[in-house]
C-alpha cells in the first residue's frame, strides 16, 4: 500500500514531519501556496 497524501491539523508541524520522515519513510515537499489568497505554509 502506498499512501500519497496525509492532511493534518497539528499544534507544532516541524515535529509531525520529523515523525512521518523518521519512523514512517515520508518525504515532504515544499509546502502549500494558495495563489488566489497568497496563503503560505512551509513544512
Amino acid at each position: 500500500m502506498k499512501i500519497e497524501h496525509v492532511a493534518m491539523y497539528v499544534n507544532e508541524l516541524e515535529a509531525a514531519r520529523d515523525f512521518f520522515v523518521t519512523y514512517l519513510g515520508g518525504k515532504p515537499n515544499d509546502g502549500y501556496h494558495n495563489k488566489n489568497t497568497d496563503l503560505a505554509l512551509r513544512a
